[in-house]
């Protein structure tokens, strides 16, 4: 077991080679305590969760809180657990989504759902949750407690949300952009802002920490959106275009519907009728996204946001981890392959 967390830590340093080190011991303790110390009495939910963790996965929600925890004074034992909660939650999020989705893969590995059954992994994912509620009352912070709840809370407003919009074109970007931070960014806000919070910070810095991580969170969604389009389903671990298949409309399809070329007209007629369960249908819908140009307009969303999430780090003194928040909003940006 302590050969795999150290094999999961050097990915991690050939991933992240700028500022592994920077953090690199605090990923350490949060692997072994995801991967080992988490309390699952039963024997298959300790075989479950183990492989959920050893799936691989880059812990980029913990890397950014426990580097503004640095940018904002230091790193402390809460900083970490802080940390282990966002993953717990994120994870745990992930593997209901898969539920829904009845998704095959993820990470490129069999989802539990997959490899078990939906109960299970219903079961599964509330454990997950749980074990984040626990780790949140050890932070004995209200104000972190209420943060988090808002997350909890924002993630099933989200997927409900997405799930009343499905194969709608009349979607407006201002929904898309509220779905986006209720199931993304929302964590990605409460992470940084809260590793501020712990370190005692003034308003204006915890304020500048949130919307640092509000904005990289939209950016990563809409990202991760243009990655459906654009990557095979071996990049991205899971079926290419499954979210257009799905009827979710997202950035690239939102521009390309929203174009003013009659051929807008077709997309919003193939998805109102589904494709009518034709492969022809949506490999057409596909097409069009990409002719309208909705992945480019797409992006330059996404370098938005990621421009407004620079600004915010100009509180930070220290120019090395200054430097590191910098790089990780352009490593969200170099995600595309556009």
């Amino acid at each position: 077991m302590k050969q795999t967390i150290e094999k999961l830590n050097k990915e991690k340093s050939t991933q992240w080679p700028d500022f592994f080190n920077t953090i690199n011991v605090e990923l350490a303790i949060l692997e072994e305590n995801l991967v080992v110390k988490l309390p699952a009495k039963s024997k298959l939910l300790k075989e479950i969760v183990s492989y959920i963790f050893l799936s691989g996965g880059k812990r980029f929600r913990p890397a950014i809180s426990l580097l503004m925890a640095k940018a904002t004074g230091g790193v402390k034992d809460k900083h970490v657990t802080l940390s282990e909660i966002t993953e717990l939650i994120h994870t745990a999020s992930l593997i209901h989504d898969d539920i829904i989705d009845s998704a095959k893969l993820r990470r490129g590995n069999e989802t539990i759902n997959s490899l078990w059954n939906d109960k299970i992994s219903v079961i599964a994912g509330y454990f997950l949750f749980g074990q984040a509620s626990v780790k949140l009352g050890e932070l004995e912070n209200t104000e972190i407690v209420k943060i988090y709840a808002h997350v909890l809370s924002d993630l099933c407003n989200g997927e409900i949300e997405q799930y009343s919009l499905l194969f709608n074109p009349n979607i407006t970007l201002e929904k898309y952009i509220e779905k986006s931070t209720s199931k993304t960014a929302s964590l990605f806000a409460a992470c940084c802002k809260s590793s501020a919070i712990l370190n005692n910070q003034d308003p204006k810095i915890i304020k500048h920490c949130n919307d640092y991580g509000m904005s990289l969170g939209i950016a990563f969604q809409i990202v991760d959106d243009i990655l459906d389009f654009t990557s095979s389903a071996n990049e991205i671990g899971k079926d290419a275009c499954s979210d257009l298949k799905n009827g979710i409309i997202t950035a690239p399809t939102l521009f390309a519907l929203n174009s003013t070329d009659e051929r807008a007209k077709q997309i919003r007629i193939l998805i109102e009728n589904r494709f009518n369960n034709d492969e022809k249908d949506f490999d057409k819908a596909i097409r069009l996204v990409f002719e309208l140009g909705g992945c480019e307009k797409a992006k330059q969303l996404a370098i938005n946001h990621i421009d407004n999430a620079k600004e915010n780090i100009s509180f930070v003194k220290n120019p090395e981890l200054k430097s590191h928040l910098l790089s990780i909003a352009e490593m969200v940006i170099k995600k595309m392959r556009i």
